[in-house]
């Protein structure tokens, strides 16, 4: 039998094409294959511009201010000593500008006495906002690109063959343990994940509170991985009849903050889970493979009363990848295989995958509500 794979790959002109449009077909085809091949040089140009503080920069001097880079270099926090800083970060903000993050025009700079003098100036997009360092509880999404630019994942990601081929967990052959087993051991990287799950989290049950009107009948919630306990406060804020229960890990619990209306329980979601009117997930099980999730979800159907309900505030996966510029599929399957990398067979899930879990953990019923950004609103009723 010949093997097909073994042959070389060939392109074939489309039918009904002209020679022109078969150019320009070969163009945008070839357009495609570099940007792929170049594919790193934004998040790390984007990294760096987060680390030199370049988006508070722009952000504090005005959402109207046009910099050139000799301005905006010499307003970073931290001043550069490399004479040749402006020009290096001009570079960099050419880049940034073909990604839609910030926008460019050129003005001229002569005097009276000179003419045809230009140089580039820069705004920022309304996305950078989603980037800002604004130290209250307003959320962000720079913490959680930094953790997932950092030296711990990048060398996860060089395992993903690994699992593919031979079945072996990422994280554990890039560090020797789980993610959740390092992250009780680095107290750095620690600090990174538990900062970077908080200020995006915040951001979004932000979100999630202006529309979700699911709480009405809630005594006692309690919030599975919890982290630092900032969600509960969030809640507990706008409901103050709820009590509220933060649950993680001892490690993580330690670190906690202390808000009125929440209480931190520390303990193993694979063992028990505090008994609550309802119990909340919030990007959790996309963590877990089908078997952890299965289990997680039936020690809170059993720490339920009679007609509880688990919340789970997450994103719901397409059935089908779409192509081209379809932004969601890009986002949730790129997530998918942060997932899968990171966190030892995590998953991204289908509103069918979804409707499995709960049948499989005892649930009767499955409701699921668009939200917002990228997410929905996924209630399994006991």
């Amino acid at each position: 039998m010949t093997n097909h794979l073994q042959e070389p790959l060939t392109t074939y002109p489309k039918p009904g094409l002209t020679k022109e449009q078969e150019q320009l077909d070969e163009k945008l085809m070839s357009l495609q294959a570099f940007r792929i091949t170049n594919s790193l040089a934004f998040p790390m140009v984007f990294k760096a511009a987060l680390e030199l503080g370049v988006f508070d920069t722009i952000s504090a001097l005005g959402i109207d201010a046009w910099l050139s880079s000799s301005e905006i270099a010499f307003a970073l926090p931290t001043k550069p000593t490399n004479p040749e800083a402006p020009i290096l970060l001009d570079r960099m903000l050419r880049l940034l500008v073909s990604h839609s993050i910030f926008k460019c025009r050129i003005v001229e700079t002569g005097g009276n006495d000179q003419t045809g003098m230009t140089q580039r100036v820069y705004a920022a997009e309304p996305v950078c906002r989603f980037f800002l360092n604004r130290g209250d509880d307003s959320g962000s999404l720079m913490t959680q690109f930094m953790l997932l630019q950092s030296e711990v994942f990048f060398k996860t990601w060089t395992h993903l063959k690994d699992v593919i081929q031979d079945g072996k967990d990422a994280f554990s052959s890039a560090h020797g343990m789980g993610l959740y087993e390092y992250i009780e051991l680095d107290e750095q990287f620690a600090g990174i994940f538990n900062k970077a799950m908080s200020e995006s989290s915040t951001m979004i049950m932000k979100k999630f509170l202006e529309v979700y009107k699911g709480f009405k009948d809630v005594k006692t919630l309690v919030d599975i991985g919890g982290g630092l306990g900032t969600i509960m406060n969030l809640v507990t804020r706008k409901y103050p009849e709820i009590k509220g229960i933060n649950f993680d890990l001892a490690a993580i619990i330690a670190t906690a903050n202390v808000y009125p209306g929440v209480e931190h329980v520390s303990g193993d979601m694979f063992i028990e889970v505090p008994k609550g009117d309802a119990i909340f997930l919030r990007r959790m099980l996309r963590d877990w493979n089908e078997k952890d999730c299965v289990k997680i979800l039936t020690n809170c159907w059993k720490s339920l009363p009679e007609k509880g309900k688990v919340i789970i505030v997450d994103t719901v996966a397409p059935s089908e990848p779409k192509r081209d510029d379809d932004n969601f599929s890009n986002i949730v399957f790129g997530m998918d295989m942060l997932m899968l990398t990171q966190c030892s067979g995590g998953e991204m899930r289908s509103s069918s995958q979804f409707e499995a879990l709960a049948s499989a953990s005892g649930f009767h019923k499955c409701e699921i509500t668009d939200l917002s950004y990228t997410y929905s609103v996924i209630e399994f009723y006991k």
